[in-house]
């Protein structure tokens, strides 16, 4: 491991990360609001970053950058300006482990919330939701779509970031990626606030609700969510830009390009069907509870936020059948598609999951009968098909273990397993005392950072976190 090389460009990156408080200080100073601790937070990270980079300055140009030092950079980027992102909130008097869980869930694009957004500064609303935008597309591939020229061997920080079934490649290079990337997540973004300001919304709640929406991360500035507007027509507008985000950029991209490649491939097949079948049964099991269109409202718009772990509410969920309750819980597992801002396990890894196993059962009937796992009219390798069952597996294994110590804190099995669940799948709200109307501003300390820890692990796929606690990682070199 080159840890110099490593802490080199962990100080580039959090010296470009400082100029991410220019937003929330105009915002403060527009509403006559302290600014005071956006420049310090900036001030803060120019200071740390400046003193890695030129302490650790590498003689090595980036060309060795290589998938150990790439994974080592990714997680700790994120877990640095989640702690740097904690300084506004501790700057307005709220505890440090708080303002760390909300930074975290901020960055990671989970949505849970330990603070009422009413008693919040409309500058600390803005950095809130800033810091959901920010994390929606990636760091790494803001950073690479901005600051094009930082890194040479940029393709191994990329996968990284979008480690397992990664982003498809859109254009040669993994830069010019990026940036195609940015561009089309810069397009939805304007669209979406012009729609919400043309719905009623003020330009203040239609920019912060944009933010939260397409980088599925569910913060509002009301604490009764969407829910607060009670209009049909923002709902619709903000669970299309959910189903956007939730869907992979690489073939939005192209559809807007006028290949309609979307409609053909067949993660985005399951994604709809699974959002479908989802809104169908919970529409029937509300019908008792609402009328056929009410019921048909709220159960679409739940599944849309919840499957692309968005996560806002219009409606009282844990009131629902358990029955319900059942399917969104298999929704936040689910996930969005891959190359999406969305979080879970993911659409393609279901999809390659249930292939694989139906495979399984198919070879065990006939054993000399030879049959391949196909995605995309391509056999998929068994190297590919293993990484996902190891996924899978260490994902119930990190749910299962996070939700015993939740439990270990005196909560009942509803909220520990929901809690766990939504934070590791980036979702935000779960049931309980966690639920949909709830926050996690009760929970003990020690329980906050689990889950925001669930957050940073779910977050960048397992992989890249758990590799960083194996010894050999830090002293073999690739």
């Amino acid at each position: 491991m080159n840890v110099k090389l490593v802490l080199s460009l962990l100080g580039k990156l959090l010296l470009m990360f400082s100029v991410s408080f220019t937003v929330p200080a105009i915002t403060a100073a527009i509403y006559s609001e302290p600014v005071w601790p956006y420049l310090v937070s900036a001030f803060l990270a120019i200071l740390l970053g400046a003193a890695i980079a030129s302490g650790f300055k590498s003689s090595e140009e980036f060309e060795s950058l290589r998938h150990k030092e790439s994974f080592a950079i990714v997680a700790l980027i994120w877990l640095l300006i989640s702690i740097i992102g904690a300084i506004p909130y501790i700057s307005f008097g709220i505890h440090p482990v708080d303002a760390f869980f909300e930074s975290m869930s901020g960055f990671t694009t989970t949505g849970a919330s330990v603070l009422i957004p009413e008693d919040l500064p409309a500058s600390l609303l803005m950095w809130r939701s800033m810091t959901q935008w920010i994390g929606g597309m990636g760091i790494i591939v803001l950073f690479l779509a901005i600051f094009p020229n930082v890194v040479k061997r940029s393709s191994a920080l990329f996968h990284a970031e979008y480690p397992g079934v990664a982003i498809s490649k859109i254009k040669p290079r993994i830069r010019e990626t990026a940036m195609t990337l940015y561009k089309v997540y810069l397009t939805l973004t304007i669209a979406e606030i012009a729609l919400l300001y043309l719905s009623g919304l003020s330009v203040f709640d239609a920019i912060n609700h944009t933010f939260t929406t397409l980088s599925t991360g569910g913060y509002s500035t009301h604490s009764e969510s969407i829910a607060y507007f009670s209009n049909p027509k923002v709902e619709a507008i903000i669970a299309f830009f959910a189903f956007l985000g939730g869907s992979n950029f690489a073939l939005l991209y192209y559809t807007f390009r006028g290949k309609p490649e979307i409609f053909r491939n067949s993660e985005f097949r399951a994604y709809t069907g699974f959002l479908a079948i989802a809104t169908l049964f919970l529409t029937v099991l509300n019908l008792e509870k609402y009328g056929l269109i009410d019921s048909l409202r709220f159960s679409a718009f739940q599944a849309v936020s919840i499957m692309t772990t968005t996560g806002f509410t219009t409606a009282d969920f844990d009131t629902w059948s358990d029955s319900a309750k059942l399917i969104l819980l298999t929704l936040m597992f689910i996930g969005g598609s891959s190359g999406s801002t969305g979080g879970g396990i993911k659409v393609v890894r279901i999809y390659l999951l249930i292939k694989y196993s139906l495979q399984q059962i198919l070879r065990a009937a006939e054993p000399r009968t030879v049959r391949a796992v196909k995605f995309e009219g391509k056999g998929v390798k068994k190297e590919l098909l293993a990484d996902v069952a190891a996924f899978f597996i260490l994902y119930i294994f990190m749910f299962t273990i996070s939700s015993i110590l939740i439990s270990l804190s005196g909560y009942d099995i509803v909220t520990s397993i929901s809690a766990c669940a939504a934070t590791l799948g980036n979702v935000g709200p779960g049931m309980g005392l966690a639920g949909a109307m709830e926050n996690y501003a009760a929970f003990p300390h020690h329980a906050k950072i689990l889950l925001s820890l669930n957050m940073w692990v779910g977050r960048l796929e397992i992989f890249t976190v758990l590799s960083l606690f194996i010894p050999s990682f830090w002293r073999e070199r690739w």
